[in-house]
């Protein structure tokens, strides 16, 4: 193990002017994502609420 692993970590996130999440190396492979599998998954349940509230139904 490195042991100056730790120094070089605490230097990646401490002089980084980005959002913590988005500062470590895979951060956006994973953060990117989540947020466009949340935006759809949001989309869809408010699509599928309003047609219950209106009352349409598939047939």
């Amino acid at each position: 193990m490195d042991p100056q692993r730790i120094i070089r970590l605490q230097k990646l996130y401490q002089h980084s002017n980005k959002e913590l999440w988005l500062r470590g190396p895979r951060s956006k492979a994973l953060v990117y994502p989540f947020y466009g599998l949340f935006a759809v998954s949001t989309a869809c349940s408010l699509y599928w609420t309003g047609r219950a509230i209106a009352g349409l139904k598939d047939e």
